[in-house]
Formats: structure tokens, sequence, C-alpha cells
């Protein structure tokens, strides 16, 4: 397979570009035009004028290498089958794809640099020659530094204050291994630090609309490609998360690809493959970015031109909605009618019980309605809580997928459960679901969409086989059977993530061919992010991870503790358990806990090995230590993965950790705070904020009720 990697900042040098910029004379007049310096002046300065500051190098090494990629495709170079840039480089990488056009891509570029640049009092450091669990002892020793970029398994940077920085470097001195490289930069980036410049970048991105990439382009953020509707939201989580490009080396050598091709100044990224080939993985069969890739990875790559709106499964999206469309700014009065609610904001489940039955009883008796997290849960522990909820007024359960879901059916409609929730990427419109939405309504679906595609996938209606099929079983009649071919799955849909380049698309899609179905977003944890949600025209909000901390959520202690202590910088993407072998993520706490590091260190030794056997007696001793607590051959057994491949066994070691580190959590095991896995998302250090003056700061006074009343009031 044939990739391009695109460097960042730090590969610039005078006289860059050389012979490129006589080739494209309208490119370079529009770049002086956007950056207001010549593209000459600036790559063949010498003395440091441009070349030496943020706001200038960003956009004159985006231009070089741009242009040498259009020099490359005009000379007859093979095009690429996938692409990959390093931090700066990803914008020249959307770029050639086809996602940004010239203008709107080299614009935000200018305003990034110039962001970075005005960011002050932090720096970054090199670390090179220790192992990723050194590094992560020293950053959970010293608070105020972050890891900006992890690009082989001995070289790492971090950023952080200056003197977060000073005491990184002391610290590997007194280890007396590895060496550290101070930066001359002062600009932590990749860092919690970035956060304010984040939210002015923000506006910039409110006006860009990415196209779906031509073929696929490796995100920083996750180290997986890019998934359209998402672009705008991980450029901003660019700005704050750490850049894996040895997760991105990985996922290219694992899909064949030999050596990339660098495209741009400098040769950083070249070296730095070569340096790390002998430690990649070797090719899967397939390859992974034959699954995730957008389109083929062998089709062309698109040219360069205007940006198009996102397009959800070869639908139009439309015109955005108009003004007079958009709905009251207290959301939707049908949905607190089918509800029976008092505000436009549902309460999202959280699995293993943790929205309990007296977190439903609390919000029920404010006339509010949260949804009981079913998902884990045995059907003995759903069948006690609907036990428990008999006698409350209104409440909502998960739709745990998989499983005996018509056993799961005939459970909820016996107990006349009227409202479901849908999570999960992995979510699907299964005929149970259909027989609960339609058979003896009106029963309402809320699905939480973490991308476009699971939205779309829930604003049609049921495939038509299924419909007959339920209507020959007699779970149907002929009107519902009728409501069912025609009426979308879900009667409520808020999106997760990318709310502001989202919920416009859905809307403009729900009104051609879902009107009967409301559009909201999940996640809100401030008044401002409520009222901005339907701004943009959204009918309702959803609390998610902030109904972990309340007083009546069945977590323990511990981890509400840990919820409390929650900044909005402080999550991290980690390996989720029943998404491992596909890389999938999810949001966890990063403070408090080292779970997330922890858990990217078995991701990894899962991608570089075959089977625990390869990985040597002492790293594993260590993994029993730090990890499990107990011996490995414990945790096989417990698994029952005997007479399983190698490959599977490691898998399911590696995943086994995620899960025992979620139950530790939820018990509050003692001696295993560093391992817990706490599920969260901003949304939770955003409401920290909000009541830090408060008497709700302490999680023992945040009842349920509360948080909507504290989020909705100033809604209404």
């Amino acid at each position: 397979m044939r990739a391009w990697v695109f460097p960042g900042q730090g590969s610039q040098h005078p006289g860059m570009g050389e012979g490129l910029l006589d080739r494209f004379p309208a490119e370079c007049a529009t770049a002086e035009r956007i950056i207001g310096v010549p593209p000459a002046r600036l790559c063949r300065d010498a003395r440091g004028e441009y070349l030496g500051r943020t706001r200038y190098v960003q956009p004159a090494v985006f231009l070089v290498s741009v242009l040498a990629a259009r020099a490359a495709l005009a000379d007859g170079r093979p095009p690429p089958e996938v692409v990959a840039g390093h931090s700066l480089g990803e914008y020249a990488a959307l770029h050639l794809t086809g996602c940004l056009d010239f203008d709107s891509a080299l614009s935000l570029v200018v305003r990034r640099g110039r962001l970075m640049e005005s960011v002050t009092g932090g720096g970054m450091v090199a670390v090179l020659g220790l192992p990723l669990s050194r590094v992560t002892e020293l950053l959970a020793e010293i608070p105020d530094v972050d890891l900006a970029n992890h690009n082989l398994p001995d070289q790492f940077v971090l950023a952080g204050s200056t003197a977060g920085v000073r005491a990184v470097v002391d610290a590997v001195r007194r280890l007396g291994t590895g060496r550290c490289v101070p930066l001359a930069v002062s600009v932590p980036a990749h860092s919690r630090f970035m956060a304010g410049a984040a939210e002015a970048f923000a506006v910039a991105l409110r006006d860009v609309a990415p196209a779906p990439p031509s073929i696929p382009v490796v995100s920083n953020v996750t180290g997986s490609p890019h998934v359209p509707g998402e672009i705008p939201g991980m450029l901003l989580r660019h700005f704050v998360e750490p850049v894996r490009w040895w997760d991105t080396m990985c996922l290219l050598a694992r899909s064949g690809v030999t050596e990339p091709v660098e495209v741009g100044p400098g040769e950083v990224l070249t070296k730095m493959w070569r340096r790390a080939a002998g430690s990649l993985p070797a090719p899967a069969p397939g390859g992974p970015l034959a699954v995730a890739a957008p389109v083929p990875p062998s089709g062309p790559v698109a040219p360069p031109g205007p940006v198009a709106a996102p397009v959800a499964r070869g639908h139009d999206p439309g015109p955005p909605p108009a003004a007079a469309s958009r709905p009251r700014p207290a959301g939707s009065s049908g949905l607190r009618a089918d509800y029976g609610i008092r505000y436009a904001c549902l309460a999202g489940s959280s699995p293993f019980g943790v929205t309990s039955p007296a977190f439903l009883r609390r919000l029920s008796e404010a006339g509010q309605l949260g949804f009981f997290g079913a998902q884990g849960l045995a059907p003995a522990e759903i069948r006690a809580a609907l036990a428990e909820l008999r006698d409350v007024r209104r409440y909502g359960m998960a739709w745990p997928s998989g499983g005996d879901e018509r056993a799961l059916c005939d459970l909820y409609l016996a107990h006349d459960v009227r409202h479901v929730e849908v999570t999960g990427p992995l979510a699907v419109v299964s005929p149970q679901l259909v027989r609960f939405r339609h058979g003896d309504g009106p029963r309402q679906v809320l699905v939480r969409a973490p991308d476009l595609a699971t939205a779309v996938r829930f604003l049609r209606p049921a495939d038509p086989a299924t419909v007959r099929a339920l209507a020959a079983a007699g779970h149907l009649d002929g009107a519902s059977a009728g409501a069912a071919a025609r009426e979308a799955v879900a009667t409520d849909v808020a999106v997760e993530r990318d709310a502001h380049a989202l919920v416009p698309v859905l809307v403009a899609l729900r009104d051609r061919e879902a009107p009967g179905t409301r559009i909201g977003v999940a996640g809100v944890g401030t008044p401002a992010a409520v009222a901005a949600a339907f701004a943009l025209g959204a009918d309702f909000v959803v609390t998610t991870t902030v109904n972990q901390c309340t007083a009546e959520a069945a977590t323990s202690d511990a981890a509400k503790d840990l919820l409390a202590a929650l900044d909005v910088t402080d999550i991290r993407e980690a390996p989720d358990p029943d998404l491992f072998e596909l890389g999938g993520r999810s949001p966890v706490a990063h403070r408090g806990t080292l779970f997330a590091a922890r858990a990217e260190e078995l991701y990894r030794m899962f991608l570089r090995y075959d089977r625990l056997a390869d990985v040597g007696p002492r790293r594993l001793a260590e993994l029993e230590r730090t990890h499990f607590g107990r011996p490995l051959d414990e945790v096989r057994a417990d698994l029952g993965v005997a007479g399983r491949d190698d490959r599977h066994v490691l898998a399911s070691v590696c995943a086994a950790y995620c899960r025992e580190a979620t139950a530790a959590a939820l018990r509050g095991t003692a001696g295993q705070r560093l391992n817990y896995r706490v599920p969260a998302s901003t949304d939770v250090g955003a409401f920290n904020r909000l009541v830090a003056a408060e008497p709700l700061a302490d999680w023992r006074a945040r009842h349920a009720e509360l948080v909507t009343e504290r989020l909705l009031r100033e809604a209404n």
C-alpha cells in the first residue's frame, strides 16, 4: 500500500520550496493574500524573521508540503492510497484528499499558528530512551505536564508549564537513564494549556464543512482514519490531545506500508520510520484500512477543489433550516409532552446500573426523566431494577444491544416501559427494537449517536422485510406495520460529538425525510452549552457523564471523588473493552488514574505481538504487578480461552484489564485506584467548573434533579 506522510512544524529550513514556488504562481498569490507575506520571502528567510515564529512557520510548511504533493502528482508519481500528517501536516493531508479546499485549509492553518503563538508561559521537552511506563510515571508525579507527542516506543515529547518542563528534566537526570532535549519553543502544544486557543479556533471552524476524504486520512488524535462528519471536532481536540504518531506508523505497517513517502520539507518522518522499522508490526491480512477506509483505498486522490457539505449515506443534507423553523429556546414542547417532563432535557444512562432506580426516582418526583443503565447487567439484575421502579411514574430503560433481545423486549413490554435509550457506535436497528417502537405504541426510542452514520441509520424507517416478519408473527397490526414502514425508527436522536457540524445537517435531513423525529445534543455540562445546542437548532439536550457524579448514582464514592475533581482537560480517549481488537476507544477520566496510559500500553503490545509468550517474562511479571494484581494464568483461566488461537488470547487478556478496571472503579476496590476506568467526558469537567463556588461542588449535595435544574433554568 502506498502512503504519503506530511511533516509538521520543526521541518522548516531557509530555502525550502526552492523550485516549487515558481511552478505554482496562482497558489503563491493566494497564499500571499491569506498570510500577508510573499511566500518567497517566507521560505528564503535566513535571519529567522519569519521561520522563527509559529504564526509564519505553520502556513509556510503547509504551503511547501501542498505544492510538493501537487508537483509529484503532476510529474506522474503514483498517488497515495492512504495519507497522514504529523501535527500541522494533517492539514496538508486533509487538503490533498479533498476534505478542505486550498483557501479554507490555509486560512485555518494561519489562524491555528496565530492562536498557538499567543499561548505563552510554557514549553516542551523531548524525552528519549525511556519506555512508556517510565514516562507515564513521570506524568503522574508532575501534575502540570502532559504527553504531547508519542513518536517512537522510546521517544516522547512532553508539554506543560515552564516549571513542569524543568521538573521533567530534573527527574530524568535523577533516573540515570534516558535523556531530555528541551525544545526551543514557548508553546505547550497538544496539551491542556491550549484549551483557550482551542475555544477560539472553534470560531474559525464554524463555517467549515469538510467533505468526506477520497482516501483514508489517519487522525493524529485517534491513530485511526478520520470519520466524515467528525473532522472539525478532531481538529479542535488536536489542540489539547497528543499526536499519536507511533500508533499511526503501526496502523500503516499493519496495512502493508513498507515505507511511506515523505512529502514536504525535510526527512524527519522518513528517519523516524526507518528507526522504528524493527519494532513495527507485520502486515495484517487485508489490513485494517481495508475495513476502516471511508472509500475503497484503491480510488484516486480527489483533486483539490471546493469544499462540499458532508453527505450522509447518499443523502444531500440540503440547506440549513430557516430561522423561523428553529425551536423556541426552551426546546421542543412535543418532547416534553411525550416524556411527561418539565424541561426539554433527558438524563442519559450509564452502564452497570450507575444511573440507578434511586437516581430515576429523584428525577421523576421532580418532573424529570432519566434512563436506567441496563447495559452490562444480567437479565435478573434488569428484572430486579424494573421491580424497584414499579411505582415510579416516569423513567426509561437503556436498550442493551446483543444478547436475547426478544426476551428483553418481552420484559420491557410486560412492565409497560414506554421509553428506551440506544447507545454506542455498533447499535443496530434490530427487529425487537422495531417491535418495541411500533407494537402497542406509542413509545419513544432515544438514540445517542456518536457519529453521523449511526444517526442516519436510525433516522430511516425499518427494513421492509423486518416489518413484514413482525407483522406475520403477530407483533404488529396493520396500522403499526404501516407506521413502521413510514416513520423513522428513532423518535429522538442526540449527537454526542461535533454538535456544531452535525446538528444542522441532521435537522435538514430530518425536515426532508423524518419530520416526526427530534434532534438533540448529548453531553451538556453548562447553561451556555444548553443555549448553544438550542441555537444550533436542537430540540432537546441530554446529560451524560455528569449523571455519574450525583448522590444517587450507583458507583463508588472513590469514583465520584475522582469525577468531582475533573477539569475539562482531564479526559482522554482510551481503548474500549468491547472494541479492543478493532482499536475502538472511549473517553475516560485521566486525572487521578493511570488507566488510560496503561490501557494504551496494552493496546500497543497487542499491535506489536502475536502472542503473550512473545512479550517476555520480565514484562509479563510487571503487568501482573501493575495492571492485574494477580498472575496472568489466573486471568486466562477466568476468561476460559484455553484452546483458542494465540492472538485471541492476547486480545482477551488485554481487554480483561479494561473490564477489571471498570469493575474496580464501580466497587471502589482499595489498592486499585490507579487502575480505575471511569467513563467521563468534558461535560462533567465543565459542570465542576460551573459549580466550583456553589454547594453543588460537593457531589454529596449534587442530587439528580438539581443537575438539570442548574443547567436548564436559565433557558426557560
